[in-house]
Protein backbone atom coordinates (compact mmCIF):
# COMPACT_ATOMS: atom_id res chain seq x y z
CA UNK A 1 0.00 0.00 0.00
CA UNK A 2 1.49 3.21 -0.75
CA UNK A 3 1.51 6.15 1.28
CA UNK A 4 -1.13 7.97 -0.26
CA UNK A 5 -3.63 5.14 -0.19
CA UNK A 6 -3.23 5.05 3.35
CA UNK A 7 -4.45 8.73 3.57
CA UNK A 8 -8.42 9.09 4.40
CA UNK A 9 -11.14 10.72 1.73
CA UNK A 10 -12.68 13.31 4.35
CA UNK A 11 -11.20 14.37 8.13
CA UNK A 12 -14.45 15.18 10.33
CA UNK A 13 -14.16 18.18 11.84
CA UNK A 14 -15.57 18.02 15.11
CA UNK A 15 -16.86 15.32 17.11
CA UNK A 16 -20.32 16.18 18.40
CA UNK A 17 -23.37 14.46 18.17
CA UNK A 18 -23.60 15.11 14.28
CA UNK A 19 -20.01 14.90 13.59
CA UNK A 20 -19.47 11.74 15.31
CA UNK A 21 -22.39 9.94 13.06
CA UNK A 22 -21.18 11.86 9.99
CA UNK A 23 -17.72 10.21 10.21
CA UNK A 24 -19.58 6.84 11.40
CA UNK A 25 -21.79 6.84 8.38
CA UNK A 26 -19.02 7.68 5.45
CA UNK A 27 -16.49 5.02 7.55
CA UNK A 28 -19.14 2.35 7.54
CA UNK A 29 -19.46 3.08 3.39
CA UNK A 30 -15.69 2.23 3.87
CA UNK A 31 -14.46 5.25 2.76
CA UNK A 32 -11.33 6.05 5.24
CA UNK A 33 -12.16 8.65 7.76
CA UNK A 34 -10.05 11.09 9.73
CA UNK A 35 -11.85 12.67 12.64
CA UNK A 36 -10.66 15.50 15.01
CA UNK A 37 -11.82 17.67 17.72
CA UNK A 38 -10.06 20.68 19.63
CA UNK A 39 -9.25 19.66 23.24
CA UNK A 40 -11.24 20.66 26.10
CA UNK A 41 -13.07 19.50 29.09
CA UNK A 42 -15.35 17.42 26.87
CA UNK A 43 -13.07 15.87 24.01
CA UNK A 44 -11.95 12.49 26.22
CA UNK A 45 -15.88 11.89 26.28
CA UNK A 46 -16.01 12.51 22.65
CA UNK A 47 -13.22 10.41 21.81
CA UNK A 48 -14.13 7.52 23.84
CA UNK A 49 -18.32 7.35 22.63
CA UNK A 50 -16.53 7.43 19.03
CA UNK A 51 -13.89 4.57 19.98
CA UNK A 52 -17.19 2.32 21.38
CA UNK A 53 -19.08 3.39 18.22
CA UNK A 54 -16.20 2.25 15.76
CA UNK A 55 -16.59 -1.72 17.26
CA UNK A 56 -20.17 -1.90 14.99
CA UNK A 57 -18.35 -0.79 11.56
CA UNK A 58 -16.13 -3.85 9.93
CA UNK A 59 -12.76 -2.45 9.69
CA UNK A 60 -13.37 0.32 12.21
CA UNK A 61 -9.84 0.33 13.38
CA UNK A 62 -8.32 0.89 9.73
CA UNK A 63 -10.95 2.94 8.31
CA UNK A 64 -11.89 5.70 11.15
CA UNK A 65 -8.80 7.09 13.05
CA UNK A 66 -9.26 9.55 15.47
CA UNK A 67 -6.91 12.73 15.72
CA UNK A 68 -5.89 15.56 18.11
CA UNK A 69 -3.41 17.51 16.81
CA UNK A 70 -4.59 19.69 13.90
CA UNK A 71 -1.60 19.05 11.47
CA UNK A 72 -1.25 15.64 11.59
CA UNK A 73 -5.03 15.63 10.96
CA UNK A 74 -4.99 17.17 7.94
CA UNK A 75 -1.51 15.50 6.86
CA UNK A 76 -3.71 11.72 7.34
CA UNK A 77 -5.90 13.20 4.35
CA UNK A 78 -5.71 12.42 0.71
CA UNK A 79 -5.32 15.27 -1.86
CA UNK A 80 -7.17 17.12 -2.77
CA UNK A 81 -8.04 16.99 1.37
CA UNK A 82 -12.06 17.60 1.66
CA UNK A 83 -12.96 18.02 5.48
CA UNK A 84 -16.54 18.31 6.75
CA UNK A 85 -16.57 21.54 9.67
CA UNK A 86 -19.62 19.50 12.38
CA UNK A 87 -19.28 22.63 14.45
CA UNK A 88 -21.70 25.67 15.27
CA UNK A 89 -22.68 28.33 12.99
CA UNK A 90 -21.04 32.07 12.65
CA UNK A 91 -17.85 32.73 14.82
CA UNK A 92 -16.59 28.94 15.66
CA UNK A 93 -16.47 28.43 11.57
CA UNK A 94 -14.46 31.96 11.04
CA UNK A 95 -12.03 30.99 13.89
CA UNK A 96 -11.48 27.25 12.22
CA UNK A 97 -10.95 28.41 8.98
CA UNK A 98 -8.08 30.77 9.85
CA UNK A 99 -6.41 27.64 11.79
CA UNK A 100 -6.59 25.40 8.79
CA UNK A 101 -5.48 28.44 6.31
CA UNK A 102 -1.56 27.67 6.94
CA UNK A 103 -2.04 23.86 6.70
CA UNK A 104 -4.05 23.83 3.47
CA UNK A 105 -3.10 23.45 0.00
CA UNK A 106 -4.91 24.65 -3.40
CA UNK A 107 -8.18 22.67 -4.41
CA UNK A 108 -8.44 21.37 -0.71
CA UNK A 109 -12.20 21.29 -0.02
CA UNK A 110 -13.74 22.67 3.38
CA UNK A 111 -17.70 21.72 3.75
CA UNK A 112 -19.47 23.44 6.36
CA UNK A 113 -22.71 21.13 7.08
CA UNK A 114 -23.77 23.52 9.94
CA UNK A 115 -27.19 25.94 9.49
CA UNK A 116 -25.29 29.24 8.02
CA UNK A 117 -26.47 31.98 6.93
CA UNK A 118 -26.05 31.50 3.27
CA UNK A 119 -24.72 34.98 2.54
CA UNK A 120 -22.05 33.95 5.26
CA UNK A 121 -21.66 31.06 2.80
CA UNK A 122 -21.11 33.45 0.02
CA UNK A 123 -18.86 35.59 1.83
CA UNK A 124 -16.46 32.68 2.88
CA UNK A 125 -16.31 30.98 -0.57
CA UNK A 126 -15.15 34.26 -1.78
CA UNK A 127 -12.58 34.80 1.03
CA UNK A 128 -11.67 30.92 0.24
CA UNK A 129 -11.46 31.11 -3.33
CA UNK A 130 -10.26 34.58 -4.29
CA UNK A 131 -9.09 36.84 -1.71
CA UNK A 132 -7.02 33.79 0.32
CA UNK A 133 -5.72 32.87 -3.50
CA UNK A 134 -4.46 37.41 -3.56
CA UNK A 135 -2.98 36.43 -0.32
CA UNK A 136 -1.46 33.30 -0.55
CA UNK A 137 -1.58 31.96 -3.65
CA UNK A 138 -4.27 29.29 -2.56
CA UNK A 139 -7.44 28.75 -4.01
CA UNK A 140 -9.21 26.65 -1.63
CA UNK A 141 -13.31 25.39 -2.60
CA UNK A 142 -16.06 26.25 -0.15
CA UNK A 143 -19.04 24.42 0.10
CA UNK A 144 -22.07 25.64 2.36
CA UNK A 145 -24.15 22.31 2.56
CA UNK A 146 -27.22 21.74 4.01
CA UNK A 147 -27.70 18.56 6.31
CA UNK A 148 -31.40 17.24 7.09
CA UNK A 149 -32.15 13.93 9.30
CA UNK A 150 -30.77 14.87 12.58
CA UNK A 151 -28.46 12.46 14.43
CA UNK A 152 -30.23 9.44 13.13
CA UNK A 153 -30.07 10.78 9.58
CA UNK A 154 -26.42 11.63 10.13
CA UNK A 155 -25.56 8.11 10.94
CA UNK A 156 -27.85 6.30 8.66
CA UNK A 157 -28.39 8.66 5.45
CA UNK A 158 -29.04 12.25 5.38
CA UNK A 159 -30.57 14.35 2.84
CA UNK A 160 -27.55 16.32 1.45
CA UNK A 161 -28.06 20.02 -0.40
CA UNK A 162 -24.72 21.42 -1.05
CA UNK A 163 -23.95 24.21 -3.25
CA UNK A 164 -20.23 25.52 -3.99
CA UNK A 165 -18.22 24.82 -7.08
CA UNK A 166 -18.51 21.73 -9.48
CA UNK A 167 -14.82 21.06 -9.12
CA UNK A 168 -15.42 20.29 -4.95
CA UNK A 169 -19.06 18.46 -5.67
CA UNK A 170 -17.43 16.08 -8.46
CA UNK A 171 -14.49 15.53 -5.84
CA UNK A 172 -16.81 15.01 -3.04
CA UNK A 173 -19.80 13.23 -5.55
CA UNK A 174 -18.83 9.45 -4.74
CA UNK A 175 -18.59 9.57 -1.20
CA UNK A 176 -21.88 11.97 -0.46
CA UNK A 177 -23.67 9.51 -2.50
CA UNK A 178 -22.64 6.67 -0.72
CA UNK A 179 -23.68 8.32 2.53
CA UNK A 180 -26.74 9.70 1.73
CA UNK A 181 -30.43 8.51 1.98
CA UNK A 182 -31.62 6.23 -1.08
CA UNK A 183 -35.25 7.03 -2.21
CA UNK A 184 -37.03 6.03 -5.68
CA UNK A 185 -39.23 2.74 -6.70
CA UNK A 186 -35.83 0.34 -6.11
CA UNK A 187 -34.65 3.05 -2.92
CA UNK A 188 -31.26 3.01 -4.61
CA UNK A 189 -31.63 6.85 -5.69
CA UNK A 190 -29.07 8.77 -3.98
CA UNK A 191 -30.75 11.94 -2.13
CA UNK A 192 -28.06 14.38 -2.98
CA UNK A 193 -27.70 16.91 -5.90
CA UNK A 194 -25.09 19.85 -6.51
CA UNK A 195 -27.79 22.21 -5.88
CA UNK A 196 -25.78 25.23 -7.26
CA UNK A 197 -22.57 27.82 -6.67
CA UNK A 198 -22.09 29.44 -3.46
CA UNK A 199 -24.69 29.71 -1.14
CA UNK A 200 -26.70 27.88 -2.82
CA UNK A 201 -26.78 24.88 -0.59
CA UNK A 202 -27.50 26.75 2.49
CA UNK A 203 -30.31 28.73 0.91
CA UNK A 204 -31.96 25.53 0.23
CA UNK A 205 -31.63 24.13 3.03
CA UNK A 206 -32.98 27.35 5.03
CA UNK A 207 -36.13 27.08 2.87
CA UNK A 208 -36.60 23.23 3.42
CA UNK A 209 -36.70 24.15 7.01
CA UNK A 210 -39.14 26.96 6.78
CA UNK A 211 -41.46 23.92 4.80
CA UNK A 212 -40.91 22.36 7.84
CA UNK A 213 -41.77 24.55 10.20
CA UNK A 214 -45.04 25.32 7.91
CA UNK A 215 -45.76 20.77 8.02
CA UNK A 216 -45.29 20.83 11.70
CA UNK A 217 -47.46 23.57 11.96
CA UNK A 218 -50.40 22.02 9.59
CA UNK A 219 -50.27 18.56 11.73
CA UNK A 220 -50.24 20.04 15.00
CA UNK A 221 -53.66 21.83 13.95
CA UNK A 222 -55.10 19.15 12.52
CA UNK A 223 -54.39 16.78 15.48
CA UNK A 224 -56.58 20.10 17.77
CA UNK A 225 -59.28 19.23 14.90
CA UNK A 226 -59.25 15.85 15.58
CA UNK A 227 -59.80 16.29 19.45
CA UNK A 228 -61.40 19.29 19.78
CA UNK A 229 -63.97 18.96 17.04
CA UNK A 230 -64.42 15.64 16.22
CA UNK A 231 -63.80 14.07 20.11
CA UNK A 232 -61.22 11.87 19.02
CA UNK A 233 -58.95 10.54 22.08
CA UNK A 234 -55.29 9.90 21.91
CA UNK A 235 -55.98 6.62 20.34
CA UNK A 236 -58.25 7.48 17.56
CA UNK A 237 -55.80 10.44 16.83
CA UNK A 238 -53.26 7.86 16.20
CA UNK A 239 -55.51 5.31 14.00
CA UNK A 240 -56.92 8.93 12.13
CA UNK A 241 -52.88 9.61 11.29
CA UNK A 242 -52.08 6.50 10.70
CA UNK A 243 -54.75 6.02 7.69
CA UNK A 244 -53.20 9.40 6.49
CA UNK A 245 -49.59 7.99 6.27
CA UNK A 246 -50.35 4.79 4.22
CA UNK A 247 -51.94 7.30 1.62
CA UNK A 248 -50.87 10.17 -0.02
CA UNK A 249 -50.00 11.84 2.89
CA UNK A 250 -47.01 8.97 3.60
CA UNK A 251 -44.21 10.41 5.40
CA UNK A 252 -41.75 10.57 8.34
CA UNK A 253 -43.72 13.35 10.10
CA UNK A 254 -47.10 11.80 9.97
CA UNK A 255 -45.60 8.50 11.43
CA UNK A 256 -43.80 9.42 14.50
CA UNK A 257 -46.52 12.31 15.30
CA UNK A 258 -48.71 8.90 15.30
CA UNK A 259 -46.70 6.80 17.46
CA UNK A 260 -46.26 9.84 19.74
CA UNK A 261 -50.18 10.28 20.02
CA UNK A 262 -50.62 7.14 21.70
CA UNK A 263 -47.29 6.86 23.50
CA UNK A 264 -47.80 6.61 27.33
CA UNK A 265 -46.06 8.21 30.23
CA UNK A 266 -43.91 5.93 31.32
CA UNK A 267 -42.83 7.51 34.42
CA UNK A 268 -46.67 8.14 35.48
CA UNK A 269 -48.73 6.21 37.75
CA UNK A 270 -51.84 7.20 35.92
CA UNK A 271 -52.02 5.70 32.44
CA UNK A 272 -51.82 8.48 30.79
CA UNK A 273 -50.57 9.68 27.40
CA UNK A 274 -47.04 11.75 27.60
CA UNK A 275 -48.60 13.79 24.71
CA UNK A 276 -51.28 15.52 26.82
CA UNK A 277 -48.55 16.63 29.42
CA UNK A 278 -46.13 18.31 26.93
CA UNK A 279 -45.72 21.94 27.31
CA UNK A 280 -47.47 24.25 24.86
CA UNK A 281 -44.78 26.18 24.30
CA UNK A 282 -42.39 25.80 20.93
CA UNK A 283 -38.89 27.56 20.13
CA UNK A 284 -37.58 28.54 17.37
CA UNK A 285 -34.11 28.61 14.91
CA UNK A 286 -32.56 30.93 12.91
CA UNK A 287 -33.68 29.28 9.51
CA UNK A 288 -37.25 29.51 9.91
CA UNK A 289 -36.94 33.56 10.55
CA UNK A 290 -34.75 33.67 7.45
CA UNK A 291 -36.97 32.06 5.16
CA UNK A 292 -39.85 34.42 5.85
CA UNK A 293 -37.21 37.52 6.39
CA UNK A 294 -35.74 36.93 2.71
CA UNK A 295 -39.21 36.25 1.13
CA UNK A 296 -40.08 39.07 2.42
CA UNK A 297 -37.38 41.08 1.01
CA UNK A 298 -37.97 39.50 -2.12
CA UNK A 299 -41.40 39.86 -2.70
CA UNK A 300 -42.20 36.29 -2.50
CA UNK A 301 -45.53 35.43 -0.62
CA UNK A 302 -45.05 32.45 1.86
CA UNK A 303 -48.01 32.76 4.35
CA UNK A 304 -47.64 28.91 5.21
CA UNK A 305 -44.57 29.66 6.53
CA UNK A 306 -44.92 32.71 7.97
CA UNK A 307 -47.66 32.00 10.12
CA UNK A 308 -45.81 28.44 10.83
CA UNK A 309 -43.42 30.70 12.69
CA UNK A 310 -45.59 33.24 14.10
CA UNK A 311 -47.50 30.34 16.00
CA UNK A 312 -44.45 29.61 17.22
CA UNK A 313 -43.54 33.26 18.81
CA UNK A 314 -47.54 32.99 19.86
CA UNK A 315 -46.86 29.92 21.41
CA UNK A 316 -43.93 31.08 23.43
CA UNK A 317 -45.90 33.77 24.84
CA UNK A 318 -47.53 31.37 27.80
CA UNK A 319 -47.79 33.38 30.64
CA UNK A 320 -49.74 36.23 28.78
CA UNK A 321 -51.63 33.06 27.21
CA UNK A 322 -52.18 31.63 30.17
CA UNK A 323 -53.80 35.27 31.73
CA UNK A 324 -56.01 35.51 28.31
CA UNK A 325 -57.20 31.90 29.32
CA UNK A 326 -58.47 32.57 32.85
CA UNK A 327 -60.07 35.76 31.58
CA UNK A 328 -62.14 33.96 29.00
CA UNK A 329 -62.86 30.37 30.56
CA UNK A 330 -66.23 31.29 31.73
CA UNK A 331 -67.35 32.19 28.15
CA UNK A 332 -69.17 29.92 25.75
CA UNK A 333 -67.88 27.53 23.68
CA UNK A 334 -66.66 28.96 20.46
CA UNK A 335 -69.76 28.79 17.90
CA UNK A 336 -67.85 27.67 15.22
CA UNK A 337 -66.18 25.23 16.20
CA UNK A 338 -69.68 24.20 18.22
CA UNK A 339 -71.60 24.17 14.81
CA UNK A 340 -68.73 22.28 13.28
CA UNK A 341 -69.34 19.31 15.52
CA UNK A 342 -73.20 18.82 14.02
CA UNK A 343 -73.39 19.11 10.34
CA UNK A 344 -75.98 21.58 9.10
CA UNK A 345 -79.63 20.66 8.19
CA UNK A 346 -80.40 24.40 6.31
CA UNK A 347 -77.51 23.91 3.93
CA UNK A 348 -76.89 20.84 0.85
CA UNK A 349 -73.41 22.62 0.24
CA UNK A 350 -72.65 21.85 4.32
CA UNK A 351 -70.21 19.21 5.04
CA UNK A 352 -69.53 17.31 8.14
CA UNK A 353 -66.03 17.35 9.00
CA UNK A 354 -64.69 14.31 9.72
CA UNK A 355 -60.96 12.96 9.56
CA UNK A 356 -61.11 11.40 5.88
CA UNK A 357 -61.79 15.07 4.84
CA UNK A 358 -59.76 16.39 7.38
CA UNK A 359 -56.63 14.22 5.53
CA UNK A 360 -57.20 16.14 2.33
CA UNK A 361 -57.18 19.43 3.33
CA UNK A 362 -53.99 18.74 4.96
CA UNK A 363 -52.32 16.94 1.83
CA UNK A 364 -53.88 20.46 -0.11
CA UNK A 365 -51.94 22.48 2.44
CA UNK A 366 -48.50 20.70 2.38
CA UNK A 367 -49.13 21.41 -1.50
CA UNK A 368 -49.05 25.07 -1.35
CA UNK A 369 -46.53 25.12 1.38
CA UNK A 370 -44.26 23.34 -0.26
CA UNK A 371 -45.03 25.32 -3.78
CA UNK A 372 -44.85 28.22 -1.83
CA UNK A 373 -40.97 27.20 -0.39
CA UNK A 374 -40.12 26.25 -4.35
CA UNK A 375 -41.43 29.69 -5.43
CA UNK A 376 -38.82 31.59 -3.39
CA UNK A 377 -36.19 29.06 -4.18
CA UNK A 378 -36.89 30.14 -7.64
CA UNK A 379 -36.54 33.93 -7.28
CA UNK A 380 -33.30 33.62 -5.35
CA UNK A 381 -32.16 31.59 -8.14
CA UNK A 382 -32.85 34.26 -10.20
CA UNK A 383 -31.68 37.46 -7.71
CA UNK A 384 -28.35 35.69 -6.76
CA UNK A 385 -26.97 34.23 -10.41
CA UNK A 386 -27.97 30.33 -9.41
CA UNK A 387 -30.62 29.77 -12.24
CA UNK A 388 -27.67 27.92 -14.54
CA UNK A 389 -27.37 25.57 -12.06
CA UNK A 390 -30.23 25.82 -10.25
CA UNK A 391 -32.55 22.76 -10.57
CA UNK A 392 -36.07 22.82 -8.87
CA UNK A 393 -37.07 19.00 -9.79
CA UNK A 394 -33.53 17.43 -8.48
CA UNK A 395 -34.06 19.38 -5.04
CA UNK A 396 -37.18 18.02 -4.50
CA UNK A 397 -35.68 14.33 -5.21
CA UNK A 398 -33.57 14.92 -2.34
CA UNK A 399 -36.44 15.64 0.08
CA UNK A 400 -37.85 12.53 -0.57
CA UNK A 401 -35.45 10.54 1.46
CA UNK A 402 -33.60 11.23 4.92
CA UNK A 403 -34.82 14.42 5.80
CA UNK A 404 -37.07 15.77 8.53
CA UNK A 405 -39.83 16.73 5.75
CA UNK A 406 -39.48 13.04 3.61
CA UNK A 407 -42.57 12.14 2.25
CA UNK A 408 -43.41 9.65 -0.45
Amino acid sequence: MTEDEDKSVIGVFGMGVMGQNLALNVASKSFKVSCYNREDEFSMRLFEALEIAKRDISNGDDVLRVFKDLQMFVESLKKPRRILLSIPAGKPVEMTLELLKPLLESDDVIIDGGNEHFLETRRREQMCAVDWFAECGKKIHFVGMGISGGAEGARHGPALMPGGSEFAYNSLKPMLEAMSAKAGEKNDEPCVTRCGPDGCGHYVKMVHNGIEYADMQFIAESVVLLRDVLGFDNEKQSIALKEWNNGDLESFLIDITAKCLKKKDDDGDDDSYLANKVLDKAGSKGTGKWTVQLAADAGIAIPCCSAALEARYISAAIDDRAKCSEMYSNNTEDLVLESSKTSSSSSTTTTTLNAETLGKALYCAKIIAYAQGLSLIKSAGNDYGWSEDLNIANICKVWRGGGIIRAK
